[in-house]
């Protein structure tokens, strides 16, 4: 990743002249030049970067080591100064990824969960994955073409996005309801009352680039199709699913019919509409964290929203991306 599109992703995530910034990094030293270029674009902007760093290979040693007494809450207490973190991996977060001892590991455990209670209480929290081969494991994707998407999703206009999101929840704002249509006869209708539209330009869950809302759990009624269906780790062609009072009651698919069948209720209530505007991804291919930032692509999601604005709380929290219309 370029020093100019890092750049592009600090001011992105609103980082501003005066304040103190942790740069929360995920990786070996071999991979330190990354942490190093985001503490640059930190103090581009004015603001003022603290490195630290959560090695796998040191983690074990050091959590081999310690006992109860090496990480206080006076340890703690010292991510509680900052303005905004960070989080940027190279692979996958908390993970140690390797074999202790279940003493030691259970301090490991309880460090982690101290520190991401620290860590998410500041103002901003931004996760940030870097294009790397272990980050490509999760996706699904092979290395190279994992890796090309992300440095184009990334790559992009940011102040640009903010603006035409804001314009498009603008269309949105003041609308109590809306309908989906997609494929020949498939419509899906929302009611959107008392709820808010928010968009993701730079300062959550990057790549970033889209609008979203939670539509009243028990309202979503009709069809919705799908040319592309990902789910549980399975591609599916073709697929319509039928939804009643707000929940997955069925589809066209006998497979994709089953999963849901196997769901308990609050897995299967219609969480999120949302609309892709990444003009930087440009094709689905499976990894829900490109596809719903596809620009022109529309996304419905089931499970957990009672992290923007919803009522529904859930064990999982998974999204359908398509193509459609919408009718306001």
């Amino acid at each position: 990743m370029t020093q100019e599109t890092i750049s592009k992703i600090v001011k992105a995530s609103g980082v501003q002249s005066g304040e103190l910034i942790l740069i929360h990094f995920w990786g070996e030293d071999s991979e330190k030049g990354t942490a190093n270029r985001f503490m640059t674009a930190v103090a581009q902007q004015g603001a003022t970067p603290i490195l630290q760093q959560q090695s796998r290979s040191l983690n074990r040693e050091i959590f081999l080591a310690a006992d109860e007494n090496c990480f206080g809450e006076k340890y703690f207490e010292l991510f509680t100064k900052f303005d905004a973190v960070l989080d940027i991996f190279t692979y996958q977060p908390v993970i140690l990824g390797y074999e202790i001892d279940r003493e030691h590991f259970e301090l490991y455990r309880r460090y982690m969960a101290q520190l991401f209670e620290k860590l998410t209480a500041c103002k901003r929290f931004t996760q940030i994955r870097i294009p790397t081969a272990a980050n490509a494991e999760e996706s699904g994707l092979e290395p190279q073409d994992y890796m090309e998407r992300m440095e184009r999703a990334y790559d992009i206009d940011y102040d640009a996005l903010k603006e035409a999101c804001g314009k498009e929840m603008e269309r949105f704002s003041g609308m109590d309801g809306t309908r989906l249509l997609s494929g020949e006869d498939c419509v899906l209708s929302f009611e959107l009352k008392g709820r808010t539209w928010h968009m993701d330009t730079g300062d959550g869950d990057l790549p970033c680039g889209e609008i979203y809302i939670a539509p009243q759990e028990e309202k979503t009624q009709g069809n919705v199709w799908f040319e592309t269906l990902y789910l549980d780790e399975k591609k599916y062609r073709n697929v319509v699913l039928e939804i009643k009072d707000g929940m997955v009651c069925g589809s066209s698919g006998p497979e994709v019919a089953e999963f849901f069948v196997k769901q308990p209720r609050e897995n299967r209530v219609v969480c999120e509409l949302g609309f892709g505007m990444n003009k930087n991804v440009t094709n689905l291919c499976g990894y829900t964290v490109l596809d719903e930032k596809m620009y022109g692509t529309f996304h419905i999601a089931v499970g957990a929203n009672h992290m923007f604005g919803g009522k529904n709380m859930a064990s999982c929290h998974i999204d359908f991306v398509g193509h459609g219309e919408i009718i306001f």
